[in-house]
């Protein structure tokens, strides 16, 4: 067997690659609990890195959870991750998993690895391009002017209907080109 070559990867690096592969098998209709165990492991290693920059995520941090519920918000937010991972204390448990927790990990591990990076990454855009089209009651007021105008053109409707996978083979080209969305 040939030798490989050792690479170097940062932390934020690690996030980033676990991020877009998670999004790109997101994207495709991967494996939901793949999606979500890479997505958790990104969103782990962001929120560490954005502590120690004063940038948390929304999810792991809970500024906006009164404190006497953290610790049961914290459970909740790693349950899935947790049963993933391990199997030590109840390894015949069957989990009822809702993939959409997966789309809100995902929406906030893109905007922190954002704010941490600098950089937007186009297929980190696009997958946040997909989130406001498909969950309008989430846009600030600036994205809701940019999205009126799409609607009025019918545009949005015509990227609302779009598979997944048609959505990103539709902007990807574009995004790469441009370097940003």
């Amino acid at each position: 067997m040939k030798e490989q070559p050792t690479i170097h990867i940062s932390k934020l690096d690690a996030a980033k690659r676990q991020l877009e592969t998670a999004i790109r098998l997101w994207f495709h209709s991967g494996d939901p609990v793949s999606v979500h165990s890479l997505a958790a492991a990104s969103h782990q290693l962001l929120h560490d890195l954005g502590k120690r920059h004063g940038i948390g995520t929304i999810l792991r941090t809970a500024a906006y959870v009164k404190p006497e519920y953290r610790k049961k918000h914290a459970k909740m937010v790693s349950s899935y991750e947790n049963f993933f991972k391990h199997a030590d204390r109840d390894p015949e448990k069957l989990l009822e998993y809702n993939p959409a927790a997966t789309e809100i990990l995902l929406c906030d591990a893109v905007f922190t690895y954002e704010a941490l990076a600098k950089e937007i990454v186009p297929l980190l855009a696009i997958f946040k391009l997909w989130t406001l089209i498909h969950y309008p009651h989430i846009r600030d007021e600036k994205t809701k002017n940019i999205f009126g105008s799409l609607a009025a053109e019918g545009t949005e409707n015509a990227w609302a209907t779009m598979e997944r996978a048609e959505f990103l083979a539709s902007f990807l080209p574009t995004a790469i080109k441009m370097g940003t969305v």
